[in-house]
């Protein structure tokens, strides 16, 4: 308890008490159930594998099966040009089906299950939880400062809800919207809580160079705006420490064509640079990645491409996940290094055929020229790759009940099937499957 944010957050969560019986604090208040059953499934087909992560014995498929519940308490604000609040969120897993020997690490791959230990290779564990808390100050209605748990939004840092529970980095973080508009925001992050983690101090790191003790923090700050309802822009960045800087510079526009028609196109760019001590080595990247798509009706159709400029991947913080570029799927990231990749999709709403609430999502992903020839140490699985390419191909279906007691419940099917060629031995030829059931509960 040395930083002076901790000790205002030990101030704040002592008068919170007193301060919660005005107005505001209850009466604006939220209480909201989320439940998720999740059963997750990959094949790994053409003598692809992974090995137990407790055994090291080799495997052919993983599958878990599980159901999470999170409750979320969102307060309002007690009332004056300062005002207190407090968000609470339970998150709690339980496991259906997945023994030992079809359970992944709790990162690569499935990841609903936890394993114990902190390198995830111990038994899996039957049931799982964590309470994520942060305290909340709202300046003049139109800045809000938070610290504690919470789950940021950024190109640089966005936590990622992809499997069972969502993933949580603890700090402080700031949001103001004082210009129509434009949104600014950043944060200093202390630790994280990944998706399957029942604890809040795990170490920083990135998704392809691994967690680091070194790496003290991360802080970030960025700037969102909107404009006409047609063009939005995001400029981000973030520094991790000893690790790298990274800059993220998106760019959207949207256009009524009349007769049902509409185009849309966009950018992101973000560029990579090592800092400090550089724990990852040297790190010199420029990703791009840019789309053009038009829909009429109900269709939509999208061809996408993205460029890995650097002998290193496109790398990002640990376990986050977002279309940081827009070729990102649901088996690879397609961020290799050198990689260029292209990619078609298809959309379709069924509510032209008079089912509202079912979407059709249809994708194919092809990358290529991918060479880690010259790739550092901390990239080490691309080394012996000079001519890797890949494929992907995605049906994604989606129903929302529309209306009824079960208004709001959603039913995802989720495939793919993934084959590498070439020398790309980074990655596998995999078929998965995901079958998601949600349904969002409002009871206050």
């Amino acid at each position: 308890m040395h930083s002076p944010v901790r000790y205002l957050s030990l101030s704040i969560a002592l008068a919170l008490p007193s301060l919660a019986a005005g107005e505001g604090f209850f009466e604006d208040s939220t209480f909201k159930v989320f439940n998720r059953n999740f059963y997750m499934r990959q094949d790994f087909r053409n003598d692809s594998g992974f090995r137990n992560p407790q055994t090291g014995e080799s495997k052919h498929m993983r599958a878990e099966w599980a159901h999470g519940v999170t409750a979320t308490f969102e307060s309002g604000f007690t009332p004056g040009p300062v005002g207190f609040g407090l968000d609470v969120r339970g998150l709690f897993g339980w496991k259906l089906d997945g023994g030992d020997g079809q359970v992944g690490d709790s990162n690569a791959g499935n990841g609903l299950i936890p394993r114990r230990g902190y390198n995830f290779d111990g038994k899996p564990k039957d049931d799982f939880g964590k309470v994520d808390v942060a305290l909340k100050l709202r300046l003049f209605e139109d800045t809000v400062l938070r610290y504690g748990d919470y789950r940021p939004a950024s190109p640089v840092i966005n936590a990622s809800d992809t499997r069972l529970l969502p993933q949580s980095f603890r700090g402080a973080f700031f949001e103001n919207t004082s210009i129509e508009g434009l949104t600014l925001v950043g944060g200093k992050v202390e630790s994280g809580s990944d998706r399957s983690a029942t604890a809040h101090n795990g170490d920083l790191g990135t998704a392809y160079g691994g967690r680091f003790k070194e790496a003290d923090d991360f802080i970030y700050g960025g700037a969102d705006y909107k404009y006409d309802g047609r063009f939005f822009f995001r400029l981000h960045h973030g520094r991790l420490d000893d690790v790298w800087n990274q800059t993220a510079l998106y760019g959207d526009w949207i256009q009524p064509l009349g007769g049902g028609w509409g185009f849309n196109t966009g950018f992101k760019y973000i560029r990579t640079r090592d800092t400090g001590k550089s724990l990852l080595g040297d790190i010199d990247n420029d990703s791009w990645s840019a789309h053009v798509g038009a829909t009429h009706g109900p269709h939509a159709l999208t061809l996408t491409h993205t460029r890995i400029d650097d002998d290193s991947p496109f790398d990002y913080l640990w376990n986050t996940w977002d279309f940081f570029l827009n070729t990102g799927s649901q088996v690879s990231d397609f961020n290799n290094p050198n990689e260029r990749t292209w990619m078609l999709r298809y959309d379709y709403d069924f509510a032209a055929l008079g089912l509202p609430g079912l979407t059709l999502i249809a994708r194919y992903l092809r990358g290529t020229d991918i060479d880690g020839s010259k790739v550092g140490p901390g990239y080490a699985a691309y080394q012996n790759i000079r001519d890797g390419r890949h494929w992907e191909r995605n049906f994604w279906i989606s129903y929302v009940v529309q209306s009824g007691p079960a208004k709001d419940l959603t039913f995802k099917i989720l495939q793919a099937t993934h084959r590498v060629n070439g020398d790309h031995t980074a990655e596998a030829d995999i078929d998965e499957l995901r079958l998601i059931v949600e349904y969002p509960l409002s009871l206050r």
